[in-house]
């Protein structure tokens, strides 16, 4: 659904000699260009429309197609028909008009035939002229034929020169591909195969970027790539038809609701009730008048947005952090207008999420009318853009079966209107419900409406669950329990002590044999200096250097360097996870076990084996010290690194305080098992806390690990776990996945639920703060922060940033402050298994795996991918950066890693 409604003004209506539809109009932002009688031209100032027009005689033949050079001076005007095509001077006209001067053009084409769409080149040198299924290229000064491009197999709807490369000419046809054409060098670069199952009908070029969007006549946007070596690939697609029919929807709605009237609720029996017919007045117009306008694609344009860095207040030389990634990605975006048959929509070009929509059918206020009266509009047929200002555009709406052209003025939603907007829904939808509070991270006050960060200054809360504490009994010493008894329970000469060993210990020596043998009797440590004690030991010269930091300059890995199987038979990876000082790598497997290497990737890594289901997630604490595994066994179990068996594993919901002497959980009705497996946990607060999910519910544990164990019963542990507090998704039947920053003091979880929402959680006041509703058109089964890694540093503003991920559907980046998506990325296959998604330790690159046998490696400025790592002999399941050198791995579906590392 778009945030807002379109800000629009009607500012003039214009009569033309015959319905405009399927006509070229042309505005660029200081002029306007209409057919003024069926065989001549009339030009407009935008600012004084209500004035006579310019108007320009030539042709004898009925105006097909109108458009404007890029130059502001001269302005050149190009109109075509089928008799001549004429360059007009619109400076020179009009002093020749002021003169009483007889106004000419300059004449570059003759009989051509019906020009349906003509364009000048960034330069006005030249102008493309599409004739029937050919683009004849033609010299603005003088009457000179080019180039002829011939190739496609229907009528040449639209051509466009690209800004960027001056030679460069886009053309789309009615057989539904687009061509890419080398004017200077008279070749064609890329013809594309069919994409569509309706034809082009419009094209545009991106003014700050290398794309090009296609709309098409049943309603389809897609967004090509024009870079050089990326294969002209598809971006991004938007189906408007989708967005239009579901405003319909929302509206229809509406007038059913204001329909209804009041209505008559009664506690009677139904044989006592008076069943007398209500009478309703329908609001809605009659079948016979009703009409619904198509979607075809009949206009696009993109906006221009200047850049708005700003120089960066002086600080001292080791404050400075580069903070131009998190400024481009935190920018106004360009807007991408498109206009169809019955409505008009702003789309942000960068997340091609639709911001604004207008249906024709409502009214429009107009300036013109002295009473405030409102104008409506009848069914599009042509469409004309140009920006005046960064917030406004003219739209010039061309009628479909009317003789008149209409002149809007819209306005665009800039970027903190959207974030405005979307923070004043959010707090609408909370406080919609009593037990859910809008916190402020910034400060320590429940219910202030300040932003949501991840890096928080605010303390703890006085009755804050993070607070929670759990302490083990320490065991009694032997001489205090000998001091604390008294005379009457001290033992007597000769008295036999019942139920007590032989021995006088509480444990038996070992005999020693099975120690190993000792080696040397006597070693002395002759390399013991004096007074070393109390000295601090310097570091050996073979040492590694204390100070490690992560190239942030660094190329995104690409050159496949090392590759092994995880296990001996085919095993799928669940989960692939580095720990925290990057010397570990640890997989989660579906054969019920965990791997845990050693890097550099050399030879077979460790087992952790003990569950009885697959396991789902690997996650390593912050000191690196322990891993924690999940199972579709309901259990969750925590291991130490080459250790044969779990140091702690959760089984029941609240506690294991009641386990007895053979290390059994004992049954309780308070102290449930799990009810659902659960699919993903993680460490969290600095190692401090463990969170993990079951079904819809988010559970916060205080944990105290003990690796001491007895001799003989070995698999009894004295590690304990308590539940501090769970947080329900209640609109959802489960939670698909969660994430948290365990890296630093954060009090943000976020959740994503299988009702296509992602839930914020402050844990510092036990409340959730937000929901993001309808975050993709999936549920989401992946969320990734910005956490970057303890060799890299980013400005604050960063660690807001958190990437989501669904099925069918693409990567999105999304701003935790304003709540909405910032980027876009698209390019790989994900229809059917949860791929994985990780964030560079850098912040400038984000992998993601797929199910065609590759991964994908975006630049996260850009909506594109920058590498495709091929060579995989399954579906790439997961992926991970290593924290302090540019290295990435990837695991398959059939249990094999791979490790990239960059060129």
């Amino acid at each position: 659904m778009c945030e807002a409604k379109m800000s629009l003004t009607h500012e003039f209506t214009i009569r033309t000699p015959f319905p405009p539809s399927h006509i070229q109009l042309a505005c660029n932002g200081t002029y306007l260009a209409l057919p003024f009688v069926r065989t001549s031209v009339g030009v407009w100032s935008v600012q004084k429309l209500t004035c006579k027009p310019l108007e320009l005689e030539g042709h004898r033949q009925k105006i097909s197609s109108l458009c404007f050079g890029h130059g502001a001076s001269p302005t050149l005007l190009c109109s075509a028909a089928e008799d001549y095509i004429i360059v007009w001077n619109i400076e020179r006209a009009r002093i020749a008009f002021e003169a009483g001067q007889q106004i000419r053009g300059q004449v570059i084409g003759q009989v051509l035939g019906h020009v349906q769409y003509c364009c000048f080149s960034p330069d006005d040198q030249q102008v493309a002229v599409c004739v029937d299924r050919e683009v004849q290229i033609l010299n603005s000064q003088e009457e000179k034929l080019y180039a002829s491009l011939e190739g496609h197999d229907a009528i040449v709807t639209c051509a466009e020169f690209c800004p960027h490369y001056t030679s460069t000419l886009v053309t789309v046809s009615e057989d539904r591909t687009f061509k890419v054409w080398d004017i200077s060098e008279s070749t064609v670069i890329y013809k594309s195969s069919i994409i569509s199952s309706s034809p082009f009908i419009s094209l545009t070029m991106n003014p700050q970027t290398e794309q090009f969007a296609v709309g098409t006549a049943d309603g389809q946007v897609r967004v090509f790539d024009l870079t050089d070596g990326n294969g002209f690939r598809c971006l991004h697609h938007l189906d408007v038809s989708k967005v239009v029919s579901r405003e319909r929807e929302e509206r229809e709605q509406k007038v059913d609701m204001a329909a209804k009237g009041p209505v008559t609720i009664s506690s009677r029996p139904s044989w006592q009730r008076n069943e007398m017919p209500q009478v309703q007045t329908d609001l809605r117009l009659d079948d016979t008048t009703e009409s619904e306008a198509g979607c075809a694609i009949l206009g696009l344009y993109y906006t221009y947005q200047p850049s708005s860095h700003k120089p960066s207040a002086k600080t001292l030389p080791f404050l400075k952090q580069d903070d131009s990634l998190v400024k481009d990605l935190l920018t106004d975006s360009s807007m991408l207008v498109v206009g169809t048959t019955g409505s008009l929509l702003q789309v942000n070009a960068k997340t091609i999420e639709p911001c604004s929509y207008f249906d024709f059918q409502d009214p429009i206020g107009s300036l013109d009318d002295l009473d405030g009266s409102s104008r409506c509009i009848s069914l599009a047929g042509s469409f004309a853009f140009s920006q005046q200002t960064v917030s406004e555009t003219w739209c010039v709406v061309g009628s479909l079966f009317q003789n008149v052209v209409n002149v809007l003025r819209v306005s665009h939603p800039t970027q903190k209107d959207v974030a405005k907007l979307s923070h004043d829904m959010s707090a609408l939808s909370v406080r919609e419900d009593s037990d859910r509070l809008v916190t402020s991270m910034g400060s320590g006050d429940v219910g202030t409406d300040a932003e949501i960060t991840v890096l928080s200054s605010a303390p703890l809360h006085a009755n804050s669950p993070l607070r929670a504490e759990l302490v083990p009994k320490l065991k009694e010493s032997q001489e205090n329990r000998k001091g604390s008894g008294t005379k009457g329970s001290a033992k007597k000469k000769g008295q036999v002590m019942d139920n007590q060993p032989l021995t006088f210990k509480t444990k038996v020596k070992s005999s020693g044999y099975t120690e190993s043998p000792r080696k040397a009797m006597f070693q002395p440590k002759t390399s013991m200096s004096k007074g070393s004690s109390s000295s601090p030991s310097l570091p050996s010269k073979t040492s590694k250097p204390l100070v490690k930091e992560y190239p942030m300059e660094s190329k995104a890995p690409s050159q496949l360097q090392s590759k092994l199987d995880v296990a001996e038979k085919p095993t799928a990876i669940n989960g692939l996870k580095f720990s925290a000082n990057g010397q570990y790598l640890a997989c989660a497997l579906a054969n019920q076990s965990a791997q845990i290497f050693k890097m550099p990737l050399t030879g077979k890594g460790d087992t952790c084996s003990g569950h009885n289901g697959g396991v789902n997630s690997v996650h390593w604490s912050h000191d690196s010290k322990w891993l924690l595994m999940t199972s579709d066994d309901r259990t969750m179990s925590v291991w130490g690194k080459g250790q044969s068996d779990p140091i702690m594993k959760l089984c029941t919901v609240s506690n294991n305080f009641g386990v007895d002497s053979e290390g059994k959980q004992k049954t309780d009705k308070d102290n449930p098992p799990f009810p659902k497996e659960i699919k993903h946990a993680q460490f969290y607060y600095m190692d401090r806390f463990i969170l993990l999910t079951c079904g819809n519910a988010l559970y916060l544990y205080k944990y105290h690990l003990d690796s001491s164990k007895q001799d003989i019963k070995r698999y009894v542990t004295n590690s304990r776990y308590k539940l501090v507090k769970s947080f329900q998704m209640e609109k959802a039947q489960n939670i698909t996945t969660f994430t948290a920053i365990n890296g630093f003091h954060s009090y943000i979880v976020m959740c994503a639920g299988s009702n296509k929402t992602v839930e914020v959680f402050d844990l510092n006041v036990g409340k959730s703060v937000r929901v993001l509703a309808d975050a993709h058109t999936r549920p989401v089964h992946v969320i990734c922060q910005n956490e970057g890694s303890a060799y890299a540093s980013h400005p604050p503003d960063a660690y807001d940033l958190f990437l989501t991920a669904a099925t069918t559907d693409c990567i999105k980046l999304w701003d935790l402050r304003t709540n909405r998506c910032v980027r876009r990325y698209e390019g790989h296959m994900n229809r059917a298994h949860p791929c994985g998604l990780a964030l560079s330790p850098c912040s400038k690159f984000i992998a993601s795996g797929a199910e065609d046998r590759s991964a994908y490696i975006f630049d996260i400025r850009s909506g594109t991918y920058l590498h495709k790592l091929g060579g995989h002999t399954d579906v790439v399941t997961d992926v991970s950066f290593h924290p302090l050198y540019p290295q990435l791995v990837t695991g398959t579906l059939d249990g094999k890693i791979r490790l990239f590392v960059n060129g």
